[in-house]
């Protein structure tokens, strides 16, 4: 033993090996907590913003009115943000990992410590229409944002299979003051004339100049739609971004 404590000593001297100092230690974990912390953050930001457009995406409300629920549910997943989410949710694993305590932990247990942060936070952030902020914010600083990310620009861009959003530019109305028509442009800024008259219209929909909508119906020609249900481009308001010529 003293032998080996001797050749260590003499291997110190030789080499000039100096112990490193302890706010290095420090420095290294406080940076790879402030990581997992940050990777945490991101990933549910992505899980807050994907629940907020799958619900955006009226797929609980169509359910019942389409024939093609499958392709629906597929198109309405925001694709991105939940791979962002799973990339999130890996470094923040790696991270964690390398921490002062993280190293004592198992893969499924660290997993799990990941998942579950996310989840709570995402869902909080969510539930305080944060996720309904940011992604507007997102919506006003990148142009592509929408079509790219946006789950409800491919669905409701689909007149064809029944499905079309876009804004009201002006009304047609009957004697007794009731909606009979309404003139809108769609997502792709095509012009259509719209058959209300036998439509179910939701309670948040006033049909004026400047809404945007969501309309569920068939095409009857090339430019006039038959429309059987309306609904809200969103519950709470949002207007469209980036399709206003």
């Amino acid at each position: 033993m003293g032998k080996i404590s001797s050749d260590i000593l003499k291997k110190i001297e030789r080499e000039n090996i100096k112990p490193i100092p302890r706010c290095s230690f420090v420095l290294k974990n406080s940076f790879l907590w402030s990581l997992f912390g940050l990777n945490i953050l991101f990933g549910s930001v992505g899980l807050a913003i994907s629940i907020y457009l799958f619900e955006s995406s009226d797929i609980l409300n169509l359910i019942l009115s389409v024939n093609d629920f499958i392709e629906v549910l597929i198109l309405a997943i925001p694709v991105i943000w939940i791979v962002l989410t799973a990339i999130f949710l890996i470094v923040g694993y790696l991270n964690f990992r390398y921490t002062e305590r993280g190293y004592a932990l198992s893969f499924p247990k660290i997993l799990m410590i990941n998942i579950l942060a996310i989840l709570i936070f995402g869902i909080l952030l969510h539930s305080s229409s944060v996720s309904e902020r940011l992604n507007s914010v997102f919506s006003d600083s990148i142009p592509t944002y929408n079509k790219i990310v946006d789950p409800r620009y491919r669905i409701w861009s689909r007149p064809e299979q029944g499905y079309l959003a876009g804004e009201v530019l002006s009304t047609d109305r009957k004697e007794n003051g009731t909606v009979n028509s309404v003139k809108m442009r769609d997502l792709q800024q095509n012009l259509w004339s719209v058959d209300v008259s036998e439509a179910k219209v939701r309670r948040a929909v006033s049909l004026e100049s400047g809404e945007e909508i969501k309309v569920i119906g068939n095409v009857v020609d090339s430019d006039t739609f038959k429309a059987s249900e309306i609904l809200p481009w969103e519950g709470k308001g949002r207007k469209m971004q980036g399709n206003h010529p």
